[in-house]
């Protein structure tokens, strides 16, 4: 029997669906006839829930009964799990990999193509000026005498300098980045490490290392040659972060209990009861009220969706406004001490530096996707940078905001700092500011000080996951971890700027070197 769907369907359902006959509706035709969609973005979900819902507003068309049968038998058989379906998402993944692999490549070579460009022009352009100067010589009747002018003589010293400081720079990259044996097979086992960290590429490593380290756990056998005392660090945070120490027993008891929970209705349950234990401080209160009202938040987002799982998506934007921004946002409310600003929020401790560093030079405008203030001292304390959205990591954009952030960082603190150089070395260098990176659904949390004169420190202190479905609940666990670690950060914040304030104004003696003269000296 010929079926063909009623005409007031034909805005609503796809045109798959009238150009074929009812009993060849099957989800491998429909996803080829979506393919170029696909390749554009379309996710699988997105794909799948179409298709049950076209094939729903048809049998709610009441067709025969047949067709009834057949469109039943659709909807309730395990479609996702089919041979024919798995092979056609495991082809889309191929021709993804390899469209995106081609645009690097054409990218790539466009980029090596105009950097050709511009050294044939800087080349062709000195050529003019040696031509110009032989003229001139001969012109002055000093054909035989070398014209040394004070710019040209200053010139000569400089490329001088530079030859010897490039041979020294060669010889400290050798002892550097090749290793003894060990060090080879630590950093094979580092290839089985955590993904979506932050991290630099050696040659952005060499340039930033003059201004921050950056110890980033991805970086450990890299550092560990020449920073043994921060990879110290970055491994003393990680052990600390295992037995999850900054939240306490309290919290950890009871977000044990409620992440435990299978269906969204015993969830809600664990969250409607009190916090429990001894001795609670007001601290933990406040932590909690801001676990519990995110938890909420996930819940709800939960409840109504298939197998109460959330969609991914390549929206940063979408990512940071739904899911990062609550707890965040319930830590300026909650606590007090900040103010948050978010999306592309314009960092004025940048622009500060760079008039210190050079007033004639027009400050360049560099913007956050978050930012954080102090409020009673008005100076900026975290930054934060989303590298893209939580379904597909963009490498190159990764890379381009650990390098930004780690500067952005070092920014922040110096701005704060200069504020007080009358202070002591030993209380400036307890001042932190804070730096977050977000690379898919991986959050890591960074902290900024001072580490030796006219360098800085950037330790990676905490990292977690964002869950995405009531079966991946516990990673809220290092979530709040994290955020619990943020928090005692920016109280314990408040009294060292108190004491950098007493120290730098004459209230308290400063009985050890002074912040300005250390930050002067000479390495």
């Amino acid at each position: 029997m010929i079926w063909v769907p009623p005409e007031h369907l034909k805005f609503s359902v796809d045109n798959y669906f009238f150009e074929t006959m009812w009993n060849d509706w099957s989800l491998v035709e429909f996803l080829e006839t979506k393919k170029s969609q696909i390749l554009a973005g379309l996710q699988k979900i997105a794909v799948h829930h179409s298709y049950k819902k076209d094939l729903q507003l048809i049998l709610e068309a009441k067709p025969p009964e047949n067709v009834s049968f057949a469109i039943m038998k659709q909807l309730t058989q395990k479609i996702t799990e089919s041979e024919e379906v798995k092979m056609f998402w495991k082809v889309i993944t191929t021709e993804k990999k390899y469209k995106e692999q081609l645009a690097n490549v054409r990218a790539s070579a466009s980029f090596e193509s105009n950097v050709l460009k511009i050294r044939g022009k800087r080349f062709a352009e000195e050529i003019d000026d040696v031509a110009q100067r032989d003229i001139k010589k001969v012109e002055l009747g000093n054909e035989d005498e070398d014209i040394s002018t004070p710019s040209r003589i200053k010139c000569e010293a400089q490329a001088e300098k530079i030859e010897n400081d490039k041979v020294e720079l060669d010889k400290e990259q050798i002892a550097f980045w090749a290793g003894s044996d060990k060090q080879t097979n630590n950093q094979k086992l580092d290839l089985f490490s955590t993904p979506h960290k932050p991290i630099l590429t050696p040659y952005k490593f060499d340039i930033i290392s003059s201004k921050v380290i950056p110890g980033f756990k991805s970086l450990k056998s890299t550092l560990n040659i020449r920073y043994p005392e921060i990879v110290n660090e970055i491994e003393t945070h990680e052990e600390e972060q295992r037995i999850l120490t900054s939240l306490g027993t309290t919290l950890k008891v009871w977000l044990r209990k409620t992440l435990s929970a299978s269906t969204p209705e015993e969830l809600y349950g664990y969250l409607r009861e009190q916090l429990q234990g001894e001795n609670i401080t007001d601290r933990d209160k406040k932590l909690y009220e801001i676990f519990e009202l995110t938890l909420k938040e996930f819940y709800l987002m939960i409840k109504y969706n298939p197998n109460y799982a959330l969609m991914r998506h390549n929206s940063e934007r979408k990512f940071l406004v739904e899911r990062v921004s609550t707890p965040f946002k319930l830590v300026e409310y909650v606590f007090g001490t900040i103010t948050t600003y978010w999306i592309e929020k314009e960092i004025m401790s940048t622009k500060a530096t760079e008039f210190v560093d050079d007033p004639i030079c027009e400050p360049v405008s560099k913007k956050a996707d978050a930012l954080a203030t102090d409020l009673t001292y008005n100076i900026d304390v975290m930054n934060m940078e989303s590298s893209g959205g939580p379904f597909q990591q963009d490498r190159k954009h990764s890379l381009e905001d650990s390098e930004k952030i780690s500067n952005t960082g070092v920014d922040i603190l110096l701005t704060s700092l200069r504020k007080f150089l009358g202070a002591s070395v030993e209380t400036a260098k307890k001042l932190k500011t804070y730096n977050i990176q977000i690379i898919e659904d991986r959050i890591t949390l960074m902290e900024v000080s001072l580490y030796k004169p006219q360098i800085c420190k950037e330790i990676e202190v905490r990292s977690a996951t964002f869950p995405f479905a009531l079966s991946s609940i516990g990673e809220y666990m290092r979530i709040f971890e994290l955020i619990t670690y943020y928090v005692d950060g920016l109280l314990k914040r408040q009294e060292v700027i108190q004491e950098l304030s007493k120290e730098s104004n004459g209230i308290k003696d400063v009985t050890s070197e002074m912040l300005s003269d250390w930050w002067n000296k000479t390495l």
